[in-house]
């Protein structure tokens, strides 16, 4: 085989989806297939080719084995025969558990691989695998923490794409590995996602307004919310509000209003829909990067049509690291298939986070001014009054 054969690797410890993500893959383009490795031991058959142990006693003598591994008292084999098979009728899937695995495919099979990382927190492993009614979700919790030990002890490994199947479903997941391995790559365009993308303090004036008004609370305590929520609202700022301005309701329940009222009345800024489609049709990647929870920005990313028009979404809350912090521009690369070494864009409208963050990650970057003037220090790659005249002045030839 040469580099030119196209293979995927999905990478994750158990019931992140491998199985249907991979189905999903099949619907989309049938000429994605799971390529069953060889098994020998007890349990699950399905999705194996069963051997004996004599019968993987010879691949090795034959030097056919690319990778083997055990794991729940049974032995797994990548041969390079039902490799071969596999790449000549399609694109195989192939699902693995160690990284040690992921490495010794790439290394001992040539072919242009695309390694996916499949990710969803402990919990609800936990959850699937009693709802699919697994006689051993105790081993499979101990692959999960294997596999996050596994991640640790590997930090120099970067998967191409990385995704949380907790929130996207199969085919959004098929969807995404289907596009970056199949789609030529352009420019990385990172983008912020409040008041870059959507009217974020519109809906926050007129959601603060609104629950003032309700419980006749005057100007200050309004100015004092909006003062606060202003550039960010978490449960800890209504905490804050609650304690100092005597608000009625507990800051939890509070938080929870918010979480849904805001996120069923963001709007995108006019044409931006059409704007980042557009991007994407001229060949170039663009993917959300921004702060904050991830079930909050989630929902206003579905809510607004963002969500649908863009390669990727990166959470802070999600990954563990926020803007300005290099961290969060490396992850958001790699959600695309990128490394950020290979450069980019990255347009926002906050001067630290957005500009200083992403010269930091050495990005090129353009700052939204809204109107206003520059604040000072390094100065972006360019200053553009919307979201719109950003995409329009990375897409027109600015590489």
């Amino acid at each position: 085989m040469t580099r030119s054969q196209r293979g995927v690797l999905l990478y994750g410890p158990p019931a992140t989806g491998k199985d249907t993500v991979t189905k999903a893959l099949s619907r989309l383009d049938p000429n994605f297939q799971l390529f069953s490795r060889l098994k020998a031991g007890p349990g699950r058959s399905a999705g194996y080719r069963m051997a004996t142990q004599e019968q993987l006693d010879e691949l090795r003598r034959a030097g056919a084995v690319v990778y083997e591994n055990a794991r729940y008292d049974s032995t797994y084999v990548t041969d390079r025969p039902g490799l071969n098979e596999a790449f000549a009728s399609g694109v195989p899937v192939m699902h693995l558990g160690q990284i040690d695995g992921v490495r010794a495919v790439l290394s001992g099979y040539a072919a242009s691989w695309l390694t996916v990382l499949l990710w969803c927190p402990r919990d609800v492993t936990e959850a699937r695998s009693i709802g699919r009614s697994d006689a051993d979700t105790p081993a499979r919790l101990a692959a999960w923490d294997a596999t996050q030990a596994d991640l640790n002890a590997n930090p120099d490994f970067r998967f191409d794409v990385v995704i949380r199947t907790d929130a996207m479903s199969p085919e959004q997941a098929a969807e995404q590995i289907h596009r970056t391995l199949t789609t030529p790559r352009g420019q990385m365009l990172m983008v912020d996602f409040d008041d870059t993308l959507i009217d974020r303090l519109t809906a926050v004036t007129a959601w603060v307004a609104k629950y003032c008004a309700e419980h006749s609370l005057g100007p200050k305590p309004e100015q004092r919310m909006l003062d606060a929520m202003r550039v960010r609202a978490d449960l800890g700022t209504f905490e804050i509000l609650c304690a100092e301005l005597s608000l009625p309701e507990a800051a939890d329940e509070l938080w929870a209003r918010y979480e849904k009222e805001l996120a069923e009345s963001v709007r995108p800024f006019p044409g931006v829909l059409d704007a980042l489609a557009a991007t994407r049709d001229a060949g170039d990647q663009v993917i959300v990067v921004t702060n904050g929870g991830g079930p909050i920005q989630r929902a206003k990313l579905t809510a607004s049509g963002i969500a649908d028009v863009v390669d990727a979404v990166c959470i802070s809350e999600e990954i563990g690291a926020r803007k300005p912090h290099a961290r969060i521009f490396e992850a958001a690369a790699a959600a695309a298939g990128r490394d950020v070494s290979q450069g980019g864009w990255m347009i926002g409208d906050n001067a630290e986070l957005d500009v200083v963050g992403g010269r930091g990650a050495g990005l090129r970057t353009v700052w939204i001014s809204h109107g206003r003037p520059w604040p000072g220090g390094p100065e972006p790659d360019f200053i553009a009054e919307t979201a719109l005249d950003a995409l329009a002045h990375v897409r027109g030839g600015t590489r």
